[in-house]
């Protein structure tokens, strides 16, 4: 279970993340929706300890992020908007270059195996990165997240740039994901977040406007919406 507690970030004086507290639950998607720098990314990114909180509390698995971050991030498997992929190695020698830095403990070739088939990049293994289409980059930035099977995935705009094909690639592959894994992704359309959450959080100008479920949300967006043509 992820808990968040009075989390705040400011930058100087301009405030990114602003108080907000909110729990996921083991085996749940949830969608973080709102405008590009609505503090979406500046949240996940506190909920991975790739930065830190100016103040609140993020609790990995009951793990405080910031007071046992190695701990905590062995829980944790991130994909950012613009995937950490070096891209003069190969698809195969990267994804062993994440399971040595993991240190994972788990059977190499039968672990990244499964992965590469999971994430459908079993026939570009051999492939140099840069080579590789925006598609097949994304798949292979979802694949490092996944090595070392944690159980929280955190996804940053995973479908940003992809054509619709990719898109309904992608999110089927985050469905079948959340069966075995609690999931957090962002995004700023309704649609990407009501295709494959459970549950969604609006944030907006670092505040949390709204949290429920996609259906009632998109029912009350469209009520708000409505014209009456007389």
């Amino acid at each position: 279970m992820i808990e968040v507690r009075n989390l705040t970030k400011h930058y100087g004086d301009k405030i990114a993340v602003n108080d907000i507290s909110f729990t996921v639950e083991d085996g749940e998607i949830l969608g973080f929706l709102g405008p590009n720098g609505a503090g979406k990314s500046t949240t996940m990114n506190m909920l991975t300890g790739y930065i830190s909180s100016t103040s609140g509390t993020a609790l990995i698995n009951g793990i405080d992020i910031l007071d046992d971050p190695i701990k905590a991030k062995a829980n944790i498997g991130y994909l950012p908007e613009i995937p950490p992929l070096y891209i003069d190695m190969t698809v195969k020698s990267y994804l062993n270059f994440i399971f040595d830095l993991k240190k994972c403990k788990l059977p190499r070739k039968a672990h990244l195996s499964d992965i590469c088939e999971l994430c459908k990049v079993t026939d570009v293994k051999d492939r140099i990165i840069k080579h590789l289409s925006k598609g097949y980059k994304q798949r292979v930035g979802l694949a490092q997240a996944l090595i070392g099977n944690p159980p929280v995935l955190v996804l940053d705009e995973p479908t940003v740039g992809l054509d619709p094909k990719q898109i309904i690639e992608i999110r089927n592959l985050i469905k079948k994901l959340g069966r075995t894994h609690t999931v957090i992704l962002s995004s700023h359309i309704l649609s990407e977040i009501q295709a494959v959450c459970d549950r969604v959080i609006i944030i907006n100008k670092g505040e949390i406007a709204a949290d429920d479920t996609a259906d009632n949300l998109s029912k009350k967006i469209s009520a708000d919406h409505r014209l009456i043509v007389r």
